[in-house]
């Protein structure tokens, strides 16, 4: 059945420039194992493997991940200059319409493999040739919507500045429950309704993200990786959207953005704890989906770090309302407004500066063109935080498969066995905490 994996075979894939990444990719991961005793990169017993049948697709889905990169593929060139002439132009009354462009990556023929396995797991659920038990059979099933989900991703890195990001987008991320996507929206208007009586920047003193302070978001994220001996480098991104960003091996830090404490400690605390931590723990697991995700497990993982801002009382009414200001911006924009509208809406009637509601406005649409829809990938963050909060009041157990990687709630039952043991991969960092203000 798995001769079927089309031209591409998972252990001696034929794209050179693709084989070269992967080799990189697995120096990287030598080269982290070799770290002090007791650190989460360190060798320790291996959990439960997963079935043969299932063995090439995982290998398969580890390849996909790694390659079919959307957020990049998505992300405008010299997005910096223009990012910052459109602040001009809004801070101004200017005409406000975007200059984008992209390099489109179609990745034709991973997607032809792609293709192939899922017609092999399709087979597998509906024939229930998974394996010997139930079991073998809902991972074929998890696998199989990865895969699905991995093929959506792909076409959106070859659509990229088309109008196909948004129909491409809206079936990656919609919401599979609408009762969700409803609470998520009330959500948004709740946090929207109440008005900050903080200063703009939030509290504490103000210091730029890439300064050599030590109290600078690059500093505490650095001294954050060192204290935790996390197998991560920290790397000033002067591109970057987000505040901050988790890759493999690398935690990006935005250059020149002005933070306060709380600001900064709250960053901080999201990428370690419900990102990097997370991914430190996966490289332990038999099962690669724990380190390519299953599908919505990215999602999924950023509303469990929210969770984790909340439970440490970060979760403030201005990050509240900036939170709800993407989410409104990538409802409005689905409901047709165009960037330059989404844009002058976030600061009449949001609060947002005009630096600010440029770099929300750029999250929702990139990817395209900023008349047709974009990427819209803010959304999932209050949607996430809803079914995450709902998922874990009712199963609080399925926290440690959650913060084994980037695993989904819908798919937490299945993984169990094949998760690695969250405290024992922690042992080296316990007693470590992450610093107050």
């Amino acid at each position: 059945m798995y001769g079927g994996l089309g031209t591409v075979s998972v252990l001696r894939f034929p794209l050179n420039g693709a084989r070269r990444e992967l080799d990189a990719k697995g120096r990287a991961r030598r080269t982290a194992a070799v770290l002090p005793p007791g650190s989460e990169g360190s060798e320790e017993p291996r959990p439960a493997e997963i079935p043969e049948t299932l063995a090439r697709i995982d290998r398969l889905v580890a390849h996909a991940a790694a390659v079919i990169q959307p957020l990049a593929a998505l992300t405008p060139l010299d997005v910096r200059r223009e990012r910052d002439r459109l602040s001009r132009e809004l801070r101004t009354q200017g005409r406000i319409a975007p200059r984008w462009s992209y390099v489109p990556r179609p990745h034709d023929e991973l997607r032809r493999a792609l293709d192939d396995a899922e017609n092999a797991l399709s087979h597998q659920v509906a024939t229930r040739k998974g394996g010997d038990d139930d079991r073998s059979a809902a991972l074929a099933w998890i696998y199989r919507a990865r895969v699905r989900e991995l093929i959506t991703e792909a076409q959106l890195c070859g659509a990229a500045g088309s109008s196909l990001v948004g129909r491409l987008a809206r079936q990656r991320f919609a919401p599979d429950d609408p009762t969700v996507a409803r609470a998520a929206s009330d959500l948004c208007c709740a946090w929207l309704e109440r008005r900050s009586s903080t200063a703009p920047t939030g509290r504490g003193c103000v210091i730029a993200s890439d300064s050599c302070d030590p109290r600078s978001l690059i500093s505490r994220m650095r001294a954050a990786v060192g204290r935790l001996r996390l197998p991560f480098s920290v790397v000033a991104a002067p591109t970057l959207a987000p505040l901050a960003a988790t890759g493999d091996h690398v935690i990006f830090v935005a250059t020149g953005r002005s933070l306060s404490d709380e600001d900064a400690v709250r960053t901080v605390l999201h990428e370690i704890e419900g990102h990097a931590r997370p991914r430190a723990r996966s490289r332990r697991a038999t099962c690669a989906l724990f380190r390519a995700g299953t599908a919505r497990g990215a999602d999924d993982q950023e509303g469990r770090a929210l969770l984790i801002e909340e439970r440490a009382g970060l979760l403030g009414l201005r990050r509240r309302r900036h939170l709800a200001a993407r989410h409104r911006a990538v409802e409005a924009m689905f409901d047709g407004a165009s960037f330059a509208d989404v844009a002058r809406m976030l600061v009449d009637l949001h609060e947002l500066d005009e630096t600010e509601a440029i770099v929300v406005a750029e999250r929702a649409f990139r990817g395209g063109d900023g008349t047709h829809p974009g990427l819209g990938r803010e959304r999932v963050y209050l949607e996430s935080f809803v079914r995450v909060q709902q998922h874990l009041e009712n199963r609080p157990d399925d926290e440690d498969v959650l913060a084994a990687g980037q695993v989904s709630v819908d798919a937490a039952e299945a993984l169990r066995p094949l998760a690695p043991d969250v405290l024992g991969s922690d042992r080296g960092a316990r007693g470590q905490s992450l610093p107050s203000m």
